[in-house]
């Protein structure tokens, strides 16, 4: 029995998807430029600056103080889209309960956002910091509108 979706049901599924979206080019990107993302987190680090300065970024790519930042990504990547799978998948079916997880969520993503704001990455890594942000909150409006709140209440 198909059911008809409000549009700020079917607008939050979709903001979800582009979140998800822009964290998977986020992923990419950091795997493309991932000696642009440790230079930037080198800035931060005496200990990653004199290492730059005794053997450039070869020595630093190689050192085991600098994070697996393209794991991390992948794996953060990978967690969040099975998350948003199944929160997304029962919040269309009319769970009350995900309406809070989810914007919890967003919450957690807008966070994420303002701290790479200031984290010495390269421009693209900010502009799409700011659109996950815009994102999060776009998504925290949808999930509460009241035509939200009556389809919840309905199912």
């Amino acid at each position: 029995m198909a059911r008809d979706l409000p549009g700020s049901v079917v607008n939050s599924m979709r903001v979800l998807g582009l979140i998800v979206a822009t964290s998977g080019v986020i992923t990419l990107l950091i795997w493309l430029m991932r000696d642009d993302v440790i230079l930037g987190w080198a800035k931060g680090n005496p200990s990653a600056q004199e290492l730059l300065a005794q053997g450039g970024i070869e020595l630093l790519r190689d050192s085991p103080i600098v994070p697996g930042f393209v794991a991390l990504s992948v794996v953060a990547f990978v967690g969040f889209a099975l998350l948003v799978l199944v929160l997304g998948s029962f919040f269309v079916g009319g769970y009350g309960w995900t309406r809070p997880v989810l914007t919890a969520t967003a919450g957690v993503g807008v966070l994420v956002g303002v701290v790479c704001l200031d984290s010495h990455l390269p421009v693209i890594f900010v502009v799409l910091s700011a659109l996950v942000i815009v994102e999060g909150l776009v998504l925290s409006f949808f999930l509460w509108q009241r035509e939200t709140t009556a389809y919840l209440r309905r199912v």
